[in-house]
């Protein structure tokens, strides 16, 4: 049982106490007045939120929030306190849920404000777009923004000592300033703008999740912007600026391996045997779209899971892949990899290796490059050949400290037994399903 000093309630946040949560002094039977920092979805929902902070009542409307104080449930009015628990048990809901609320709330009014209409129907975006269907073969298209220029500035140079490569290279922008820098530097690359620093700073600095909202939002927009391009019938390859290129890729002309296949996609993972559990898991870093209808409608819906649930791109993209008529086909890793190649025994450097991982507390992407001496362009602007030479090796022994032990990865029989029914009765084959929920402890 709880002292009477010892009430909480739901709060705002900002009080003292758990994420969410605050106890003090009774408050004359009521609760605090909510401010929309964490129950912004308002004041009449929040209502049926609370304990009394005077403990003469419980409410028991459903998705009732309880405050948890050292690990015990309490409440005022006494009582066993095994009763209390079994019954604040029954009708507990995680507050994470009415944190994702919050989230997908806010995206979908940040969405609504660039439209998918207002993208495909942009006279320079469609300038861009001819541009693009003009090529012979399909352009690398890339998204940056001022965090990222030096990383794309530094990427054209890994680019400009492969033939055949750089004058595939499109790019959009999503702030004036970064378009105007690469604009200034490679004026023979297409660009254009789409411009997000409005809507980004239209957000109160201080709003709860803003860095993964932003995130999110962009993720929104490259979805819009490939459904654009493929209800065109363009077909483009969408990668990411940090990719290594250790080899030429437009060498491989991977897409006519595929004829049938109208996407394909990279995937997260390396050698290692605890990566089967994840097959076909999309990484989303590096992927292949054939413009046409099916790809149309497969964006569309990509952009409609991610404002209706807390799910990365990647995660719904690979959740979509499971159905056959979308024709999806997964790139081996000797091909095409991640940063989970750093972590693996690294028999093989494959082609294309996306840095999504490595950064230490305080450490910028470019920090990451400098690091594992991948950095192709001089502080004069121009462009350092030898750097490019030594790639593979410098991938090959880079980052030390990311080898993962084969212990570490090991299944106990419990997960292994799971795993093996779940695909024999169909429940959720590879795991795609719980690929969904991979992002939830973000926020």
């Amino acid at each position: 049982m709880c002292a009477p000093k010892d009430t909480f309630y739901w709060t705002d946040g900002q009080a003292t106490g758990t994420d969410g949560f605050a106890w003090g002094p009774p408050l004359h039977g009521g609760p605090p007045q909510p401010d929309g920092a964490v129950n912004s979805w308002g004041a009449q929902d929040c209502a049926q939120q609370y304990l009394f902070a005077n403990g003469a009542f419980l409410p028991a409307w459903p998705g009732f929030v309880h405050g948890q104080i050292d690990d015990q449930w309490c409440l005022d009015t006494g009582g066993p306190r095994n009763k209390i628990q079994n019954y604040f048990q029954s009708i507990f809901t995680d507050y994470r849920v009415f944190r994702q609320k919050d989230f997908l709330l806010t995206l979908n009014d940040l969405s609504a404000q660039i439209p998918f209409e207002d993208i495909h129907e942009d006279y320079e975006f469609d300038e861009f777009a001819n541009n693009l269907k003009a090529m012979p073969k399909a352009p690398y298209l890339i998204l940056y923004d001022s965090s990222n220029i030096d990383v794309v500035l530094n990427h054209v140079c890994n680019l400009q000592f492969i033939p055949n490569t750089l004058q595939r290279l499109v790019a959009v922008a999503f702030d004036e300033k970064s378009e105007m820098i690469l604009r200034k530097n490679y004026p023979e690359i297409p660009n254009v703008l789409i411009n997000l620093k409005p809507i980004v700073d239209s957000m109160d600095p201080k709003k709860q999740n803003r860095g993964y909202l932003v995130y999110t939002l962009a993720l929104v927009v490259h979805a819009k912007i490939c459904a654009s391009l493929a209800a065109r019938g363009i077909d483009f390859w969408s990668m990411h600026q940090d990719t290594l290129w250790t080899q030429n890729f437009d060498m491989m002309n991977v897409e006519d391996r595929y004829p049938d296949a109208n996407m394909l996609f990279d995937t997260i993972g390396n050698e290692n045997p605890s990566y089967d559990r994840m097959r076909d898991w999309v990484c989303g870093a590096t992927f292949f779209v054939r413009g046409n209808p099916t790809t149309f409608q497969f964006f569309r819906q990509l952009e409609s899971y991610m404002l209706s649930y807390q799910s990365p791109d990647s995660s719904i993209m690979t959740y979509l892949c499971g159905h056959h008529h979308y024709k999806c086909e997964f790139l081996p890793q000797w091909m095409v990899s991640s940063f989970n190649y750093f972590e693996g025994p690294r028999e093989n450097v494959p082609v294309l290796i996306q840095l999504d991982g490595g950064k230490k507390p305080g450490e910028s992407k470019m920090d990451v490059l400098k690091r594992g001496h991948f950095v192709f362009r001089n502080q004069n602007g121009t462009c350092n050949e030898r750097s490019f030479h030594k790639l593979r090796d410098y991938v090959k022994y880079g980052f030390p400290d990311a080898i993962r032990k084969d212990g570490s990865l090991k299944e106990n029989w419990s997960s292994k037994t799971i795993y093996f029914f779940k695909n024999l009765f169909n429940i959720d084959p590879w795991n795609r399903k719980f690929y969904l929920t991979i992002h939830q402890s973000l926020i």
